[in-house]
């Protein structure tokens, strides 16, 4: 089996037609049609049901295409990444950050380039821990940042810096007032399921708040760009405060105070290359300096 007839076989699904899929793909629709019998025969089921005016997809047919999607996405990604290493002398370097680190981690990777002009990177922004788990140990990632330590004997887990949660609001919205209850306030909240939610669920839980939740949202920019708007109020990491969208802004401290820790992971059994640990150490120097 080869991946030309995976591709050739989701063509028919998706066009649900040997001629359209033919024209696609700039074959004759003959061969399509006898490449997409020959790998039946292969299988040993059918794939489709023909008749003189459709055709449709059999059950195992459904099953194995989910699996042939799968095969060739993973084979071009392979393909893709071979590209990288012959095109480019260093792989790149490949980060998952949280939004609230988008701009010191910009700043780091800029000093990080001035020593290593050919250097590329690629970044994503990831806020699942178990996601972020799973590419460190399955080599996809060589540096992740989360907001939680990881416990796992694979991982090195260094704290970089700890930070507390501000409220944010309108200019003026509170004169003169350094810090503040959010007991009865209307709140935009990230969305259940991220660690910030989790954290301020638990502040919640412990301090026998009932907060009055109006909006959720997934990202601190669209909290942000909410309270502009003045549909309520934000609580964000500080060091977001610092970002463009939230400067107009004031931030004002919450009573009691609850803040976070922000780690940086990487795997330990890797060979990391020296542009790797020197990015590393380029963020641990950089929170270093702050302190």
């Amino acid at each position: 089996m080869k991946i030309i007839q995976l591709e050739y076989f989701v063509a028919v699904v998706k066009y649900n037609n040997f001629t359209k899929a033919a024209n696609f793909l700039h074959i004759s629709q003959p061969s399509l049609t006898a490449t997409i019998k020959k790998l039946e025969n292969e299988l040993g089921y059918e794939l489709f049901i023909r008749t003189t005016k459709d055709i449709k997809i059999t059950e195992k047919g459904i099953q194995f295409y989910n699996y042939a999607e799968e095969l060739i996405q993973t084979y071009h990604q392979t393909v893709e990444k071979m590209h990288d290493l012959n095109t480019s002398q260093e792989p790149k370097i490949k980060l998952s950050i949280l939004e609230s680190s988008n701009q010191w981690v910009s700043q780091v990777i800029a000093a990080h380039h001035k020593h290593h002009m050919n250097q590329t990177y690629l970044v994503s922004e990831i806020h699942d821990q178990n996601k972020i788990l799973e590419q460190l140990l399955n080599f996809e990632n060589h540096i992740a940042f989360t907001n939680e330590q990881i416990t796992h004997e694979a991982i090195e887990s260094i704290p970089l810096y700890e930070e507390s949660y501000v409220l944010i609001a309108p200019k003026d919205t509170f004169p003169k007032t350094k810090a503040l209850s959010i007991q009865s306030l209307p709140l935009i909240l990230p969305t259940q399921g991220s660690q910030v939610r989790k954290h301020l669920d638990d502040y919640f839980k412990r301090m026998n708040i009932h907060p009055e939740i109006i909006m959720e949202v997934d990202r601190f920019e669209a909290a942000t760009n909410f309270v502009h708007r003045r549909l309520g109020y934000a609580v964000i990491p500080r060091v977001y405060y610092q970002s463009f969208n939230a400067r107009d802004l004031d931030a004002i401290d919450i009573r009691p105070q609850i803040g976070r820790t922000i780690y940086i992971n990487y795997l330990k059994k890797r060979k990391h290359s020296e542009r790797v640990l020197s990015l590393i150490e380029h963020c641990i120097s950089y929170w270093n300096i702050k302190e």
